[in-house]
């Protein structure tokens, strides 16, 4: 399911870390997030994390103290104050007395109570959700809405299907509830037998992006593996002397040794089940990336210009996306900030800087977007609006450009959402709206009649690189 991929791809931003310190004992304590409805609770023993609302206090997830590292990095800055940082994000928690514990849901026939879990889903939304605005959603007539249907509703599966139906009207891809493994297939077999099969489109996005890069190729070099099966971090030069990179996916640039016969969701899970026992796996993504873009950048030197595609790129880290700009700069540049919704407004804006690597290319970059350009490039593509040799062919991208703030229900679902307002070095937030193309390209914006559409502009020319042949002049 394509929600899926964009989601997983999403959350692999949303784990809350510590890091590798001395552990000292001035750290225990009960430990309150400012901003994303987090507790963090450390003892001798153990670490807990807890997800607090308005009505609740549920336990997210709980490690042995001796497995602290596990989860990232942290920084004690006073007695009372910690900073927690994961990928490219600072996490500040305050020290208070003592948990809510008049809040706790631990009751096993409490935590199955059908309206209970409605409501602790309602507030959680209410409290940190950060674009009923921009989704064009009254949030507040939701209750008044399905109160009817809550009195009436006999079961879990139906408590989904109403779950389901109001996260549907927000059409955001980074917002969801994923139930139990029992739930999902009943809705699932439910949804198979009342829809029709969707169309497929007649060529994968796979082989799509082979046919792509040796339209224009020569023998071109591949890095890695996407999630699609094709490489990673394709790249080559045009006969025009343009270099062209085809770069699927922010995520995959460590070699954990995950069998090649795996592809799809399989060889995702493999990866990050692998990456889940390393603390530094956002460092060696970066490093991994970095490693590739300073060999590419140092062979395409020469070119007169350099094509970035984009476009079939779903998602992954935006410390890649941030490590792949420094390769295109020139200077040490703003390029965006970031918030997030709490109860009252909003955390803090955290500004978000780039510095060039040691060589970089200064001549005109071309960025290829599409609407299935989502989340972690499209922090790429806003980080690169300062940059004035950078230009976007395509069209809008999807408008995700949150990171995925991950929730427990009281029945133990997963409850994810966005949280965070990402905003670019003029204040301006995306979200939705989708990133804006310098030059557009009216691509469809369904996933299958895009494929489609390239494939059979395909012979006559892909639009958006021909468009690069002309604009250098080089056609």
């Amino acid at each position: 399911m394509k929600t899926t991929f964009y989601l997983i791809l999403s959350l692999l931003n949303i784990q809350i870390g510590f890091g590798q310190i001395n552990i000292k004992d001035s750290i225990n304590g009960i430990w309150q997030m400012d901003g994303y409805g987090k507790i963090i609770e450390i003892t001798d023993n153990e670490v807990n994390t807890y997800d607090n609302t308005k009505i609740s206090c549920i336990i997210n997830s709980s490690l042995k103290r001796s497995e602290i590292n596990q989860l990232g990095k942290f920084n004690v800055i006073s007695e009372d104050t910690i900073n927690l940082k994961l990928g490219i994000t600072n996490y500040y928690l305050h020290r208070i007395k003592e948990l809510p514990k008049e809040k706790f849901i631990n009751d096993s026939i409490q935590r199955k109570n059908l309206k209970l879990n409605f409501d602790v889903f309602w507030h959680t939304l209410n409290e940190n959700y950060a674009f009923f605005k921009e989704r064009k959603l009254n949030w507040q007539s939701i209750r008044e809405q399905y109160k009817n249907k809550l009195d009436t509703i006999k079961n879990e599966l139906e408590l989904y299907e109403i779950l389901i139906e109001i996260t549907d009207k927000l059409n955001d891809e980074h917002t969801s509830v994923r139930p139990t493994e029992d739930i999902m297939n009943a809705y699932e077999e439910k949804s198979d037998a009342l829809e029709e099969t969707e169309s497929t489109a007649n060529l994968t996005i796979a082989e799509l992006e082979e046919n792509i890069l040796n339209k224009y190729v020569k023998d071109p070099i591949k890095y890695g593996k996407s999630l699609h099966g094709n490489g990673l971090l394709n790249y080559g030069v045009t006969e025009n002397n343009i270099g062209y990179i085809q770069l699927n996916n922010m995520i995959f640039f460590s070699d954990y040794g995950v069998s090649d016969s795996l592809f799809g969701y399989d060889f995702l899970f493999a990866y990050l089940n692998e990456s889940n026992q390393n603390p530094n796996y956002q460092e060696d993504e970066i490093e991994g990336v970095k490693k590739f873009m300073s060999s590419i950048i140092d062979k395409l030197k020469n070119t007169d210009a350099i094509i970035l595609d984009l476009r079939f790129n779903y998602g992954g880290y935006d410390a890649v996306s941030l490590e792949i700009l420094k390769h295109f700069i020139n200077s040490r540049t703003k390029v965006f900030s970031k918030k997030a919704k709490t109860i009252a407004g909003y955390t803090e804006p955290q500004s978000f800087f780039v510095t060039p690597t040691d060589k970089t290319y200064n001549k005109p970059v071309f960025f290829l977007t599409s609407h299935q350009t989502s989340s972690a490039p499209e922090s790429l593509l806003i980080a690169s609006m300062p940059i004035k040799n950078i230009k976007i062919i395509g069209s809008r991208t999807m408008g995700i450009t949150s990171d995925v703030l991950e929730k427990k229900l009281p029945n133990g679902w997963d409850l994810y959402l966005s949280n965070e307002i990402l905003a670019n070095y003029n204040g301006d937030c995306f979200e939705q709206v989708g990133i804006p193309p310098d030059i557009e390209i009216d691509y469809p914006k369904e996933e299958a009649q895009f494929i489609q559409y390239l494939a059979r502009k395909l012979n006559n020319g892909d639009e958006a690189i021909e468009k690069v042949f002309e604009l250098i002049g080089n056609k």
